[in-house]
């Protein structure tokens, strides 16, 4: 891996010159800033920056979001890096097909790396404990120095792994003997089908429109093929694609629904707002409560929104195709 100073001479130009376009249109302030990593389809948001990979040209950038600008890029950045954790002086990267994990300074130079045998499945940082899940089902956990503190064997062969309530469990998909699996527990059949999602308390069959809470061991039922959820602290938001869907649900109980013009597939609350995006039709979609709903154009696939330091009125939202970052503010 080349150095940040080397890389920000020798990637492409488009890659470090931001373009700003501003707009003003139904009292919303518009912005659009081009940064020219396209399909980071994984975005790692740490304090007030977010991490950038594009999977083709294995080229990684640091954008912050409040300056609008790059701050650090580099280039050669594993196979197919599926998370990247920063700590104050470093990166753990998480690549998934090479497979491996490697810790590198901010300059971008090797420190330290893991292999594995098999493919990494799934990985979780919680207290500063690295979770590396691999295919077939083997566990591993390393402190902030990469150093082997633990190793587990689950039952089957999970696809995801969580935490919740200082346990780490796993979950399994369209498997008929259990669902989830707590290590050091035994595995669980709760009727999910495909528990991929876990918000707050919710751990959430997508496939069914099934929220199982954790916590009560209650299931509440919604719309089918969810596609993105969101907790406040006391409502969870929900889209479902199958409906045209947004579902408010607290203590176990559906609070509001309401129909969205577009395809939902992700949504956040900012402030007073509810910010849905639709990825295949590229839009942005606005509401305080579902009455009204605000329709704005954006880049080429919306695929997650970011919030601005300080502020209840304005977002960001990364376009994965078109390699660009809107800026709203009401």
């Amino acid at each position: 891996m080349q150095s940040s100073t080397r890389i920000l001479r020798k990637i492409h130009f488009f890659l470090l010159i931001v373009m700003l376009i501003q707009t003003f249109t139904f009292g919303v302030n518009i912005e659009k800033v081009y940064v020219g990593i396209k399909y980071s389809f994984r975005n790692f948001r740490t304090d007030g920056t977010v991490i950038l990979v594009d999977p083709f040209s294995r080229n990684m950038v640091v954008y912050n979001l409040e300056l609008k600008q790059i701050v650090t890029a580099y280039s050669s950045i594993g196979s197919y890096v599926m998370n990247v954790y920063q700590s104050e002086n470093d990166y753990i990267i998480v690549d998934r097909t090479s497979p491996k994990i490697s810790k590198i300074t901010l300059y971008g130079n090797l420190i330290k790396s893991v292999s594995f045998q098999k493919r990494i499945q799934s990985s979780l940082l919680q207290d500063n404990v690295l979770y590396i899940l691999l295919e077939g089902g083997e566990l591993y956990s390393f402190d902030k120095d990469l150093n082997t503190i633990g190793t587990y064997k689950f039952s089957g062969s999970p696809a995801y792994i969580f935490s919740w309530n200082g346990k780490i469990f796993a979950t399994y998909l369209w498997n008929e003997n259990y669902d989830i699996e707590f290590v050091n527990e035994k595995p669980q059949k709760i009727g999910l089908t495909t528990p991929s999602i876990l918000v707050g308390d919710i751990l959430i069959d997508t496939r069914d429109g099934q929220l199982y809470n954790l916590k009560t061991g209650k299931i509440t039922k919604i719309s089918k093929y969810i596609s993105s959820a969101y907790y406040d602290g006391e409502k969870y938001y929900i889209t479902s694609m199958a409906g045209l869907s947004l579902t408010i649900v607290q203590n176990d109980s559906v609070q509001n629904s309401f129909k969205v013009p577009y395809t939902p597939t992700f949504v956040k609350k900012v402030g007073e707002y509810i910010v849905i995006l639709s990825a295949p039709y590229n839009k942005v979609m606005v509401t305080k409560d579902g009455k009204e709903i605000n329709v704005f154009d954006t880049g080429d696939y919306p695929f997650e929104v970011f919030t601005l330091k300080d502020s209840q009125s304005a977002f960001s939202v990364y376009c994965s195709d078109s390699g660009e970052f809107y800026y709203y503010t009401f």
